[in-house]
């Protein structure tokens, strides 16, 4: 499981420092978890407000539950937290012989410091 900070892959984006500056976009801004689903940044979200408590998966889908219009199914929910294992974002620890609790990796507690940084900027139209 790799705890590694992703970096921009978009291979069209060859911007210089000048071009940044010019775009409005300083390299220093904190950027968005655009490479997962909504859903997926659901999930981590409500992992991470729950870490203290060790969630297993039905009590990860209750609280999604309480969230959205529709129920989710255990299948959605299971297949997208082996994604976010999988993609390092999520690590998953056996509680008994059924049960795993999941919790928010270092990986994705910087990246969701980061979206919520970038989203209250993006809101109150903050410049720093």
């Amino acid at each position: 499981m790799s705890n590694h900070t992703p970096t921009n892959t978009n291979d069209d984006d060859e911007s210089t420092p000048e071009s940044d500056e010019q775009d409005g976009h300083d390299v220093s801004d904190p950027r968005p978890l655009t490479n997962l689903t909504g859903f997926k940044r659901d999930q981590l979200f409500v992992i991470r407000k729950l870490a203290d408590r060790n969630p297993h998966g039905l009590v990860i889908k209750d609280k999604l539950d309480c969230y959205y219009d529709e129920e989710i199914t255990q299948g959605r929910l299971y297949q997208n937290l082996a994604e976010l294992i999988e993609e390092g974002y999520v690590e998953k620890h056996p509680l008994d012989g059924r049960t795993n609790a999941y919790r928010p990796s270092s990986r994705a507690n910087e990246r969701l410091e980061e979206h919520y940084e970038w989203e209250r900027r993006c809101l109150f139209c903050d410049r720093r």
